[in-house]
C-alpha cells in the first residue's frame, strides 16, 4: 500500500499545475524567509525542484544521466553562490516567460488560468519586492511595496493550487511556443530596466518611474499590436514577415507568377526546366542548377560547386549548388519550388498526352467513317456491276447512260473520302442545292422509294446527307430475314428550314435496349447498327444537323434527319 500511495503522490507531483503550483508557494515562503538566509536558500533550492518537476522543455519522468546530473548541481551551486537582486530579477524574467510560453500552448481559456496567474505573481514580485532590494527607495515605500506583494502572493498561490487540484485531469500543452515565452521576457526586462532608467536619469522616484515604464511599454506594444495585425484589409507586419520567411530573399508568389508564365509560353518541357533553372539562379546564394526528369532530358545552368544540394520530387531531380553549405529553412524552401517544378511539368505531360488522345481518337473516328463510307461506295459499285452485267442484253442504251451518270458521283464521293484520309476530321462538306441532290438520289438507290417535292431555294451538305441515306439504308437491308428484304422509303418532309429527311423501313424495330444507346455509344450488333450512325451522329451535330430515331415498332422504322429547334435536346 506503501508503494502504491508513493506512486501516486509521485504522479500528483508530476502534474504541471501541482508542480506550478508547489514551484510557486516554494519560492513565496523564500522570498518571505529573505533570499539572503539559510532558510531562503533552502527553499530556493526546493523551488528549483519544482521548477524541474514543471518545466516544459523535458519530460519530469525522464531519468538523469550522470553528466546532466554533474551539469545540474554545478549550476546550482553558482545559483546559490551568484544570488542577488540582480540574478534573481533575471531569473524571475526568465521564469516568466516559460510560464507564459506554457499558457499559450493550451487550447482552452480554463487550461490557461493557473499559468495566467502564475504569470501575474511573478510580475508583482519581481517589481514590487525583488527589485525595490537593489534601488534607493524610502524605506517606508519599500516595506509597503514588500507588505502588497506578500498578502497578494499568499492568494495567488493558493488560487493556482485550488484550481490545480480542482481539475482532476488536467491535459499537458502542446510544444511551448517559446517566440511568446521570448516576447514576455523582452517585456517585463524592458519595463524594469526602462524603471530604472527613469529614476536614474530623471531622478524620479520608484513608483513614478514603475509607472511611466509600466505605460511606455503598454503603449509600444500597443502600436505593435497594431502594426503585427491593422484593421480595416490592410496587410500588417505579420504578413510580410511570413511571406519573407517562407520565400526567403525572393517573395514566393513573385517566384510562381514567373514559372506560371514560364510553364505556359515554353514551347517544350526542356525549355521549360531550363527557364525555370534560370529562375532559380537568381536566388541569393545559388551558384548552379542541374536538373534531370528523365533519360534525355536534362540540362544545367551554372557551376555547382563544392555544395551541391539535390532535392528529388517524383521522377524530378534537380541538384541546387550553393556557395556555402545551406540551411534546414533554405533547403525546405528549395525543397518547395522542386515540388511545384515537378508539378508542372507533370501537368504539361498530362497536357501532351490529351492532345495525342485526341489526334488519336480524331484518326480512329476519321477510319471508322471512312470504313463506312468505303462500304457504301463499294456496294454502289456492286449495283453498278450487277447492272451493267444483266442490263446491257436488256437495254443497252439505258444501262449505258445509268453507268455514265453513277460513275462521276461516286469518283467525287471516292475523292471526299481520300481528301479525309490526309487531314483526320469532320469534313465541312459541300453544300449542293436540295433539288440537285434529290434529282440524283434514285438514281443510285436500288428498290429504294423516293418520296417528296424539294424546297428549290434551300442548300444542304451533300456529304453528310449521303452518308446518312447510305448508313440508313444499309442497316435496313441487314434486316432481311425469312421474309425478304424490307420495303425502305426516303422521304422528304415538311416545307422551308423545317424540313426533314427521313428513312422508313417495315422491318423488325430496333430493340429497347440498343435504341437507347444508339447514335450515343458504339453498339454490338451482328447487322450494324452502331458505329456509323454515332459518327454520323457526332458529324451532324458539328455541321448544326441532328440525327435521331424518330419511330421504332415493329413495321415501322424511321431514322430522321434535320434541324434541331431552338431549346430542344432530344436525339
Amino acid at each position: 500500500m506503501s508503494l502504491i500511495g508513493s506512486e501516486h503522490w509521485r504522479d500528483a507531483v508530476r502534474k504541471p499545475g501541482h508542480a506550478l503550483a508547489a514551484m510557486l508557494a516554494c519560492l513565496q515562503l523564500a522570498l518571505v524567509a529573505g533570499y539572503d538566509t539559510w532558510p531562503g536558500r533552502m527553499l530556493l533550492t526546493a523551488h528549483l525542484g519544482a521548477f524541474l518537476l514543471w518545466q516544459p522543455m523535458v519530460a519530469a519522468n525522464r531519468r538523469l544521466d550522470a553528466v546532466p546530473l554533474v551539469l545540474l548541481l554545478a549550476g546550482l551551486i553558482v545559483f546559490q553562490l551568484a544570488l542577488g537582486w540582480v540574478s534573481l530579477s533575471v531569473w524571475l524574467c526568465m521564469l516568466a516567460g516559460l510560464v507564459v510560453a506554457q499558457a499559450a500552448s493550451r487550447s482552452g481559456r480554463r487550461e490557461r488560468f493557473p499559468d495566467l496567474l502564475g504569470f501575474g505573481y511573478l510580475v508583482l514580485v519581481l517589481l514590487a519586492w525583488v527589485v525595490p532590494f537593489g534601488v534607493p527607495l524610502d524605506p517606508d515605500v519599500r516595506q509597503l511595496l514588500a507588505r502588497l506583494a506578500r498578502n497578494t502572493g499568499y492568494v495567488i498561490v493558493l488560487a493556482v493550487a485550488l484550481s490545480a487540484l480542482l481539475k482532476r485531469r488536467q491535459r499537458t500543452g502542446a510544444l511551448p511556443d517559446f517566440a511568446a515565452a521570448a516576447t514576455a521576457m523582452l517585456a517585463v526586462g524592458v519595463i524594469v530596466l526602462t524603471a530604472l532608467a527613469f529614476m536614474f536619469l530623471a531622478g524620479a522616484s520608484y513608483e513614478r518611474a514603475l509607472l511611466q515604464s509600466v505605460g511606455s511599454v503598454a503603449l509600444a506594444l500597443l502600436m505593435l499590436g497594431w502594426l503585427w495585425n491593422p484593421r480595416g484589409g490592410y496587410s500588417g507586419v505579420a504578413l510580410l514577415l511570413s511571406r519573407r520567411a517562407l520565400a526567403g530573399s525572393l517573395p514566393l508568389e513573385e517566384w510562381l507568377g514567373e514559372v506560371s508564365e514560364e510553364a505556359r509560353n515554353a514551347p517544350s518541357a526542356t525549355a521549360f526546366l531550363a527557364a525555370a533553372a534560370k529562375r532559380m539562379l537568381e536566388l541569393p546564394g545559388v551558384t548552379g542548377v542541374a536538373w534531370q526528369a528523365e533519360p534525355g532530358l536534362q540540362g544545367s545552368v551554372g557551376r555547382l560547386g563544392r555544395h551541391a544540394n539535390r532535392i528529388v520530387h517524383g521522377d524530378l531531380a534537380v541538384t541546387i549548388g550553393t556557395r556555402g553549405a545551406a540551411d534546414a529553412v533554405t533547403l525546405w524552401r528549395w525543397e518547395l519550388m522542386v515540388n511545384i517544378l515537378a508539378e508542372f511539368l507533370v501537368s504539361r505531360r498530362q497536357a501532351a498526352d490529351l492532345a495525342e488522345i485526341g489526334y488519336l481518337r480524331a484518326i480512329h473516328e476519321t477510319g471508322a467513317r471512312l470504313t463506312h463510307d468505303v462500304k457504301n461506295l463499294l456496294q454502289a459499285f456492286e449495283a453498278i456491276l450487277y447492272a451493267a452485267d444483266s442490263g446491257f442484253e436488256r437495254d443497252p442504251e439505258g444501262t449505258r447512260a445509268l453507268i455514265q451518270r453513277q460513275l462521276p458521283a461516286l469518283a467525287g464521293r471516292l475523292r471526299l473520302a481520300l481528301e479525309k484520309l490526309r487531314q483526320p476530321g469532320i469534313d465541312a462538306s459541300e453544300s449542293v442545292s436540295l433539288p440537285d441532290w434529290w434529282a440524283r438520289l434514285p438514281a443510285r438507290l436500288h428498290d429504294v422509294a423516293c418520296v417528296g417535292e424539294p424546297d428549290s431555294m434551300l442548300s444542304v451538305p451533300a456529304g453528310l446527307f449521303d452518308r446518312f441515306v447510305d448508313n440508313c439504308v444499309q442497316n435496313a437491308r441487314d434486316k432481311a430475314d425469312v421474309r425478304g428484304r424490307p420495303n425502305i422509303v426516303v422521304q422528304l418532309t415538311g416545307r422551308g428550314r423545317d424540313f426533314a429527311l427521313d428513312v422508313r423501313d417495315d422491318g423488325q424495330a430496333v430493340p429497347p435496349e440498343r435504341a437507347m444507346r444508339l447514335l450515343r455509344e458504339p453498339v454490338a450488333s451482328d447487322a450494324g447498327l452502331g458505329v456509323g450512325l454515332m459518327q454520323l451522329a457526332r458529324e451532324a451535330a458539328l455541321l448544326g444537323w441532328r440525327v435521331r430515331l424518330a419511330e421504332n415498332r415493329d413495321g415501322a422504322v424511321c431514322f430522321r434527319l434535320d434541324r434541331p429547334q431552338a431549346g430542344d435536346t432530344t436525339r
